[in-house]
């Protein structure tokens, strides 16, 4: 529900609590006033017959009406004023006693007469009063009723307000101290699909953003500093660890085969040979990625990384299980890069996993957004696992858990694969392995040769 849906329901139902309230006074007033002139026709129709009346013996002789014009006039006023068939035909049956011949005129008969007409204005009353405390107890339970529905109107009006408003205001003024302070993992639940919800998820997406670009500027700085650092080893390092192999290898050459002396020298070549590797991820890494994309089977890729990891893979004593999907089909990419990216992710899980378990690989092809799709590759060893602490830092340049790491290896692999606009994601549990799955989205053609 949006905000302006929440702020009319708010006003319907401050308009149906004031529609009701308006109602329930109109119909007491009414009630009221009816009942009053009611009483107030009783009361005047009571002094009419006082009147006509008039002249007769306590009111019960026959005295002729046309001796008497004024009681004459009330008797009229008093039949022309009765409002029920039979209030009038007690009046009429008044009239023919107090001016009527014969028995019709005789005293017994007006003081029936009277009785008789008394009475009814006494019931009359007497029903009036039955009304007035009907309407007494339907106004009281009314009153309270409008008070309460005025108050709980009131209670819902603000815990609406509180709940829709202010809560929200107050969570996305929190939030952005938060934020403010360079905490950019911080997020705000989105609780609704209202503006606010909407709100709550541009800051958040607003944050990831400000995070994903922070990052970047890091990485950049750190690319920077190894730059710098790299250039300055290569420039220091490479000629004189060529020197001391080149050396190394001439004095293995001149040793029998049986020497004691030929392990130290081949000991020499082979960390002078380490090094060299070192240095060259060093520069590699510390340079732009420059990509030269070609059509290229992913499946293929994958089956000659695992081609040359098959001796290694075999004196470590590990299986492999390799699942790939045939449909996976051909990605834009440059295929040297992504070759060692491959290798590398292979290489870790070979170091990671002990003697008699199994690697498994396997791709796929998954839904991408806007309609397209992404070709995915997955790793899975079967090592401790990656302790959780350490496990947002394995991207980190020189970040490693191997005695003879450089800490190169999968820093170097995110950067080519986020050259390609694709994801690596690494998920681990402790004891039960780790998985490394690699995502390149699925373009056409267009891409080739970028």
């Amino acid at each position: 529900m949006t905000l302006r849906s929440k702020l009319t329901l708010m006003f319907f139902g401050a308009l149906q609590v004031t529609f009701l309230t308006a109602v329930g006074t109109f119909w007491a007033v009414q009630s009221w006033q009816l009942l009053t002139d009611d009483l107030a026709l009783v009361h005047e129709q009571n002094l009419r017959l006082e009147r006509a009346l008039e002249g007769s013996a306590a009111g019960t002789e026959p005295v002729a009406l046309a001796a008497r014009p004024r009681a004459a006039a009330a008797f009229r006023s008093l039949r022309d004023h009765a409002q029920t068939l039979e209030e009038a035909d007690l009046v009429d049956a008044l009239g023919r006693t107090i001016s009527g011949p014969g028995e019709a005129g005789h005293p017994g008969a007006v003081r029936d007469a009277v009785v008789r007409l008394k009475g009814y204005y006494q019931a009359q009353v007497k029903a009036l009063r039955e009304r007035a405390r009907f309407v007494t107890h339907l106004s009281t339970g009314l009153f309270i009723g409008i008070v309460a529905l005025v108050l709980g109107g009131m209670m819902a009006y603000f815990t609406a307000i509180r709940v829709w408003l202010v809560r929200p205001i107050q969570a996305l003024g929190r939030a952005t101290r938060v934020i403010s302070t360079g905490d950019l993992g911080h997020r705000i639940p989105v609780l609704g699909r209202d503006e606010f919800g909407t709100l709550a998820a541009s800051i958040n997406t607003m944050a990831a953003s400000l995070a994903e670009n922070q990052r970047r500027l890091v990485a950049a700085e750190r690319f920077a500093m190894v730059g710098e650092m790299s250039a300055y080893v290569a420039h220091n390092i490479r000629n004189p660890l060529a020197s001391i192999r080149v050396t190394a290898q001439t004095e293995l050459l001149d040793l029998a085969a049986d020497d004691p002396g030929r392990a130290s020298f081949q000991d020499i070549v082979t960390s002078a040979d380490r090094l060299e590797s070192w240095l060259g991820d060093l520069l590699r890494f510390s340079s732009p990625v420059t990509l030269e994309r070609t059509l290229e089977d992913v499946n293929a890729l994958v089956e000659r990384c695992v081609a040359l990891a098959r001796p290694l893979l075999a004196r470590q004593g590990l299986a492999l299980d390799l699942a790939l999907d045939p449909g996976l089909g051909s990605v834009a990419l440059d295929r040297n890069k992504m070759e060692q990216v491959v290798s590398v992710v292979l290489s870790n899980a070979i170091d990671a996993s002990p003697a008699g378990s199994t690697i498994r690989i396997a791709s796929a092809r998954h839904a991408g957004p806007n309609g397209g799709s992404t070709a995915s590759v997955r790793v899975q060893d079967a090592g401790r696992g990656i302790p959780r602490e350490r496990l947002g830092t394995v991207f980190t340049l020189f970040a490693t858990t191997k005695k003879s790491g450089t800490g190169l290896g999968l820093a170097l692999a995110q950067k080519i694969v986020t050259a390609h606009d694709g994801t690596i994601t690494i998920s681990s549990h402790e004891g039960e392995g780790t998985v490394v799955e690699i995502g390149l989205p699925s373009h056409s053609a267009a891409g080739v040769g970028a």
